[in-house]
């Protein structure tokens, strides 16, 4: 099983829309032995990081015939917890916590989890009730062919990167393509939580080898009071242990509320030897990360005045 970003139609689309004047392709490298599928430039330079790639996964299988070695890849499946373990995450790596459903005999087994390891379900009953009173009653659908919900996706990530003080993604072009390009693929799934008439939350995620992405949700903020955006989250995750998939990826990132749900966590890290520059840039990234984390005030203007510059 390979995630998203080892796919033809995120590669592909990848390419195409952000190295244009490139001579690209989809080629196989070998890190300590691991074999990742990669987009490669010009025959050489392997693309490391780009907008909404979060990280590759190792094959499962070992390729016939010889593979090119690379020396260091930055972000990739070091190793696969079960969150039950309590292992000790390496220093420089990242969590991407999932669920795999097999650990679930039934909804029933998943709630009584989801319960005990934190998620306000209860909360989530009271909520889905007023909404309901206010807008009228609440429909969720899988997948929602509306190009309102598609757009309604978009203008809502924009905003909350944005309030955030993140870089609104969104403002380029090429990334709202890759949206609609990975939709026409079939590979991009819109889910979509309805109040009444009124669209109340929206989330763009993928479906490959029955595995179902958490990817970019967002949700209408005149009606945060009813946490939406939950509401949204709980339906996707009934409707993906209902059709079967194996898995719910909930991508990079420590989030609390992903830790209520999921069984297991990728560990996300680098692979091989850096060389010198690759040293001293992460060195330096290091100590930026954490002068920052010590002083929330100048993290909040940093992030400001880079939203405004990029």
């Amino acid at each position: 099983m390979v995630n998203i970003f080892s796919t033809d139609a995120f590669l592909e689309t990848l390419g195409a829309l952000f190295f244009p004047k490139r001579r690209w392709e989809i080629a196989l490298r070998r890190v300590e032995g691991r074999v990742l599928r990669l987009l490669v430039l010009d025959g050489r330079t392997v693309v490391r990081r780009a907008p909404f790639y979060d990280f590759p996964q190792p094959l499962d299988l070992q390729p016939e015939g010889p593979c090119v070695g690379l020396s260091y890849f930055p972000r990739t499946v070091v190793c696969t917890n079960a969150l039950s373990a309590h292992v000790q995450r390496l220093p420089g790596t990242q969590p991407s916590p999932f669920i795999e459903w097999s650990c679930f005999r039934d909804a029933r087994a998943f709630e009584a989890h989801a319960e005990k390891s934190g998620a306000r379900l209860s909360d989530s009953r009271r909520q889905r009730r007023r909404l309901a009173e206010v807008a009228g009653p609440l429909k969720f659908e899988f997948d929602d062919a509306g190009a309102l919900v598609f757009e309604a996706a978009l203008a809502w990530k924009s905003a909350q990167y944005l309030a955030s003080g993140y870089r609104d993604l969104f403002a380029r072009p090429e990334c709202v393509e890759l949206f609609r390009q990975l939709r026409r693929r079939g590979v991009l799934v819109v889910n979509s939580l309805h109040a009444g008439s009124t669209l109340v939350a929206s989330h763009l995620g993928s479906l490959h080898d029955g595995r179902f992405t958490w990817w970019v949700p967002s949700y209408d903020p005149a009606f945060a009071t009813w946490s939406p955006g939950r509401l949204l989250l709980e339906d996707a995750l009934r409707e993906s242990q209902a059709r079967g998939h194996a898995e719910f990826d909930f991508l990079i990132g420590d989030e609390k509320y992903k830790y209520h749900y999921a069984t297991h966590e990728r560990v996300i890290g680098p692979l091989g030897t850096p060389g010198v520059l690759e040293r001293l840039g992460q060195d330096a990234r290091i100590r930026v990360r954490s002068l920052l984390a010590s002083q929330p005030r100048v993290d909040r203007f940093v992030r400001g005045v880079r939203a405004q510059f990029v």
